[in-house]
């Protein structure tokens, strides 16, 4: 069983790093291309090339997410001793939990799109001039991951802009928000489960991180109130730094699922 497991654990691993290294090698070289593309005779060859550019990238995000799925499988099926991931696996097993993963990672990732205007509605625009729905592709020009994007008008009022880099870390975060809060409330039934227990600060600290960093759009809101700022202007002023703020969040979800784990579980096996 082991050595299945193994076999298993590696080929997750190793899809997800074909995927990653696809994606990524996929927007170097389209970027190169198209800073390379000064006349419209040679932009308009791009489109061909754009939309294999966002097949592979989009298939390669779905690859990343079976080789995820296939480490995971592994660590549940494993005969070594209960690791965090397994852990947090087999919590995710529980209907309940799955339940709160799966709202709190569609309720975010509707949320950011609108804050990272993937999805952008403004009612003041009244133009019916053109045809709806309408599809628009642009190839050219910006930095890696921006280019290709589609801009999806279904309405004057409400409009789709697919961006990959904006895209991908919608999915990662929300995933990764939607783990969070289902951790959390396993964290706190745990606390609140053992009255008679003495708790440590790094449990209940490892138990509550997360109910800040599983948001960190409504974190940097929170920021923008506390200084003054409108919510339309704070996402006028953050938005061209929305995706590095959001990637600098990743290592930090990532990490707190572990603390928290780790912390509520020392000294305890988890049975669920």
């Amino acid at each position: 069983m082991s050595d299945e497991c193994g076999a298993e654990r590696r080929r997750g691993i190793r899809i997800v790093s074909i995927a990653i290294f696809s994606i990524i090698l996929t927007f170097v070289l389209y970027s190169t291309n198209t800073s390379l593309s000064e006349s419209n005779n040679i932009i308009q060859r791009l489109y061909p090339l754009a939309q294999a550019v966002l097949i592979l990238t989009f298939s390669s995000l779905g690859f990343a997410g079976y080789g995820a799925y296939l480490i995971i499988h592994s660590e549940l099926k494993s005969d070594k001793p209960e690791s965090v991931l397994k852990l947090i696996a087999k919590i995710l097993q529980v209907p309940y939990y799955q339940k709160i993963f799966i709202i709190a990672s569609l309720s975010y990732g509707i949320f950011f799109s609108f804050i990272s205007q993937i999805i952008i509605y403004n009612q003041n625009v009244t133009d019916i001039s053109n045809h709806f729905p309408s599809l628009i592709l642009t190839v050219c020009c910006n930095l890696p991951g921006y280019v290709p994007m589609v801009t999806i008008q279904l309405s004057p009022q409400f409009s789709i802009l697919i961006i990959p880099i904006n895209v991908i870390l919608a999915v990662i975060v929300s995933v990764l928000v939607g783990i969070n809060a289902a951790l959390n409330v396993y964290a706190l039934k745990v606390l609140v489960s053992k009255p008679q227990r003495k708790i440590s600060t790094m449990s209940t600290v490892g138990a509550f991180t997360g109910l800040f960093v599983g948001c960190p759009t409504c974190a940097g809101s929170i920021f923008s109130a506390l200084i003054g700022f409108s919510a339309g202007t704070a996402i006028s002023v953050l938005s061209p730094f929305q995706s590095i703020f959001i990637a600098i969040s990743i290592p930090i979800l990532i990490i707190t699922p572990y603390i928290m784990i780790k912390t509520i579980n020392k000294g305890q096996t988890c049975r669920l």
